[in-house]
């Protein structure tokens, strides 16, 4: 039986209707219509299974509410109000209703859409296991888990104080009673000096970026108590607790390199079948013929892009260069350009990682070649300081010699 799912989920969500089902009319179910079903509305009904699938695909920071008994109850009263509205609905004839017709149409193309695009392009993209397992052996840095450290300190601005304070910790007084009471640190003294967690070079909490203060942390061992100068003054170092770089378990990030090398295969599986598919269709665009009449040129395409402060612009435009243009001058760097927008700009790593890829396969003797395979091992740090491509090139070539 077809369920009308798309509106459970926007009552589930908004929760505005009022629960009603409490004055409805109700005969005694049988033990085992009750043990089968979840919700019965006169001849329509819900299983508890179909419940259970129900809330799963439910948005995450909605599903745990519905997971318990009382959030079940209370998805099934939902559940029951909007079939109830459904039923009447029909009674009035709105189902003959000109907008809602087209409405069902809209909803009707847009799911056989999805549907052929999950079983006949995205199911077709997806990676053997051994192919995942292949990237996650050859791409590990991708995985690694940066070190991290917990440390506390007393702060002070006077180095001889801080000797005499460590001389206390070291015959055994409490570092966290020596902070709340000696500190000289506003942020931190209050909770006993606690630097949290940070990571090499990372933000510490209540000092902000300090270079030497990293720096002298992860030189230390757990339970190493030294004094460190950096910008703003001297600190008691304490370090709690260090743990050091691991790559992620490989069965931790399985199912993300699956989606990862799906997403990279995508359009090139669209791009197959859509060409075969075209062939048995009569299609017309009119609009690209117009657009084709005015066609720019690669360079003037490139100019466009490098003035544009509108990222999704700026890719429509390269994109245009790679398809149009793609034996062109500009073709390689307008292909790494893509690559940068998403991974800079947009922040999705999996386009990044495709495009940055595509540049290394396509045009391996280009100048960008190399600049692209820096990106995709350092696609999740930050970049150093540059004016143009030519500029990060050059920093980056610096940077590896």
């Amino acid at each position: 039986m077809v369920k009308r799912l798309a509106t459970v989920f926007l009552i589930a969500a908004v929760g505005a209707l009022v629960i009603v089902v409490g004055c409805s009319k109700k005969q005694k179910a049988s033990e085992e219509e009750a043990a089968k079903y979840a919700v019965k509305v006169g001849d329509w009904t819900m299983t508890r299974q179909e419940l259970d699938q129900l809330i799963e695909s439910i948005p995450e920071n909605q599903r745990q509410k519905y997971r318990t008994p009382e959030g079940k109850a209370e998805l099934a009263d939902r559940l029951i109000e909007e079939e109830i509205f459904h039923q009447e609905a029909l009674k009035k004839g709105y189902q003959k209703n000109e907008k809602v017709r087209d409405m069902v149409t809209k909803f009707e193309r847009s799911a056989l859409v999805s549907e052929y695009y999950l079983r006949e392009i995205k199911a077709k993209a997806y990676p053997t296991d051994e192919e995942i397992k292949e990237y996650f052996e050859s791409h590990q840095q991708k995985y690694e888990i940066q070190p991290i450290v917990r440390a506390q300190h007393i702060f002070s601005a006077d180095s001889l104080k801080l000797v005499g304070l460590m001389k206390k910790v070291e015959g055994g007084e409490p570092f966290t009673t020596l902070a709340n009471k000696y500190s000289e640190d506003d942020m931190t003294r209050a909770d006993g000096g606690s630097l949290g967690y940070f990571n090499p070079g990372g933000y510490v909490k209540g000092i902000g970026y300090s270079k030497e203060l990293s720096d002298a942390a992860f030189a230390m061992k757990r339970g190493d108590l030294r004094i460190v100068k950096w910008e703003k003054g001297y600190s008691l170092l304490v370090v709690n607790e260090v743990r050091p770089a691991q790559v992620r378990p490989y069965e931790e990030v399985q199912s993300e390199i699956k989606e990862t090398l799906a997403a990279q295969r995508i359009p090139d599986v669209q791009k197959q079948l859509l060409a075969q598919l075209r062939k048995n269709h009569v299609v017309d665009n009119f609009i690209a013929d117009e657009v084709a009449l005015t066609q720019k040129t690669a360079e003037e395409l490139w100019n466009l892009a490098q003035n544009s402060t509108d990222s999704y612009q700026r890719l429509r435009y390269y994109e245009e260069i790679v398809a149009k243009y793609p034996d062109g001058e500009y073709a390689a760097e307008a292909l790494f350009m893509i690559g940068f927008v998403y991974a800079e700009e947009l922040k999705s790593a999996p386009d990044a990682d495709r495009a940055f890829t595509r540049v290394i396969n396509e045009y391996p003797n280009s100048e960008v070649a190399k600049t692209a395979e820096w990106m995709l091992k350092n696609i999740d740090k930050p970049l150093p300081e540059f004016e143009d491509l030519q500029d990060l090139q050059k920093k980056i070539e610096a940077g590896s010699g």
